[in-house]
Parts: C-alpha cells; structure tokens; sequence
C-alpha cells in the first residue's frame, strides 16, 4: 500500500474514492450525450483501465498499462470515453435508466516474471510477443492457467509461443461500491 500511496501522487486510498465518483461521471456524461466533467485535481498519470458493467455484465473495458496524458484525470477520461464509445468486443454502451457501476484500475508498476504459477487473483497479467500485447486486470478470472491462455489469446499469439510476461501490479476502486 506504502508504494501505491507514494506512486499516485502521495494520495491515500480514500483520496481515491473521489476519483472512483469522477470515472463514474464520466462514463455517465459520454453515455448519456452530456458534457464531461472537468477534473477539480491534476494527479500525477499512469496507466488506468476502465470497465464499465450492469447487473454483473461487462459493457465496455478500455485502457492502458502505460501512461500518454498529462494527468491521472486526464488518463480516466481518454479509457472513459474508449470503454464507453470505442470497446471493439462491445457494442457502444447504451445504459439509459440502468443501472451500472465502474471499476477504475490504476497501474501501479509491472514486475518481470517466469510462470504464473503464483500469481493471485489481486495480480494481473501483461503479455508481450511479436503479434501483440495481451492483458489480463487484477481479479479477471481466478485460475493462473485460464488467465495465461486469456491473455496469449487477448494478444492474439499462439498458445505456447516464446513470450515476455509480466506481472500487473494495480489498485482498483469501484463506484458505486457493491
């Protein structure tokens, strides 16, 4: 906790609850055709993945394990607006009076590793070969093994094939919370 703490910005994990409610309304706006809200704070960035569900169904999830805007905030809006509008296995999010929560993952940092044989569940997966990347989130599936062939399959790279993994070590805030 000590390390995410000091990689987000020296905020705790309930200064991340408000940023939890600004992903939320930010999906809420794109959804609903409206204005995005303006961020009130400018965070230090880092990769965030944003994953929209309704009644236990995933509606959208889009982001990055890295970095490309100014601001943590500004990272929320660009996967926001992608898992919302742009999420290629989903159609564009259409809640209407739904409805549905956000799961905001913020990357805090990836470590090499050899085999996902102990992997937890809070870990996640990043997969790199010549054909692509493949993730797998923290809590997206339990099994090591299920999450390995996910993510060979995510990166569209054989099962099996000379890959370089890495472990996704992240924080997760939901709102609303369960």
């Amino acid at each position: 906790m000590m390390v995410a703490t000091m990689l987000l910005g020296m905020l705790s994990r309930d200064d991340m609850s408000p940023m939890a409610r600004f992903t939320y309304d930010v999906v809420d706006a794109l959804v609903h055709s409206r204005e995005i809200p303006k961020p009130t704070t400018k965070t230090s960035a880092h990769g965030v993945f944003v994953t929209i569900e309704s009644a236990g169904i995933i509606l959208g999830c889009r982001g990055s394990v890295d970095a490309s805007q100014s601001s943590l905030e500004e990272e929320i809006i660009k996967a926001a607006r992608s898992a919302s509008l742009f999420d290629p296995r989903y159609k564009r999010v259409v809640i209407g009076d739904r409805k549905f929560a956000v799961t905001l993952t913020i990357v805090d940092r990836l470590e090499p590793m050899q085999s996902v044989l102990r992997l937890s569940p809070a870990d996640g997966i990043v997969l790199t070969s010549g054909q692509g990347t493949g993730v797998v989130l923290p809590y997206e599936g339990r099994d090591p093994d299920t999450r390995l062939k996910w993510a060979y399959q995510k990166a569209s790279t054989p099962f099996g094939s000379a890959v370089t993994l890495q472990r996704l070590i992240a924080s997760r805030y939901r709102y609303p919370e369960k």
